[in-house]
């Protein structure tokens, strides 16, 4: 019994499973990585970040589109450079949801040029529209709630918090 435990034991060590490596990034932190002036970045996020574009091509391409948006809000240069940006994404085959991203655009293009060219913005005044629409919706009780109003096991209380924690906006009809 000796003899064969002994001789099967290099065997076992061979097929042992390998030590696993560094833990993957969940989707969400390479999304904000990505999203995020590498300036901001802490150095080992940097590397990380560095390391999982060189792994995959498709995210340096992603952080390549991502960067030059970036640039173009922040230099206001979305006149100048748009058009350019939208021509390499189409091209890309390797970027689908940017593809779809770009064709969103194209129905739109002079609003969203003037969005990333123009020093001022509408953003207060939607804000604002949404907040006002939210409120006469809750006042004339349309806003929908997690509680539906034939529940018998839902009490009014529970309704009015729920209400106030959390309003659900919903389309009018």
């Amino acid at each position: 019994m000796k003899t064969v435990r002994r001789y099967v034991a290099p065997f076992r060590q061979a097929l042992a499973a390998p030590e696993p490596g560094p833990a993957v990034p969940k989707t969400r932190q390479i999304t904000r990585w990505l999203l995020t002036r590498p300036d901001r970045l802490r150095p080992q996020e940097q590397e990380q970040l560095g390391q999982i574009t060189e792994r995959c091509p498709h995210i340096q391409a992603l952080a390549g589109y991502v960067t030059s948006f970036a640039e173009m809000m922040t230099g206001r240069t979305g006149s100048q450079d748009l058009g350019a940006w939208l021509t390499a994404i189409e091209a890309d085959d390797g970027q689908p949801d940017l593809r779809s991203l770009a064709a969103g655009i194209r129905n739109d293009q002079q609003a969203v040029i003037n969005g990333l060219t123009l020093p001022w913005s509408s953003g207060k005044v939607e804000g604002t529209a949404s907040k006002i629409k939210m409120i006469k919706r809750q006042m004339y009780g349309r806003a929908a709630s997690a509680c539906s109003a034939n529940a018998s096991s839902c009490t009014l209380r529970n309704r009015t918090t729920e209400f106030a924690a959390e309003p659900i906006y919903v389309s009018e009809t």
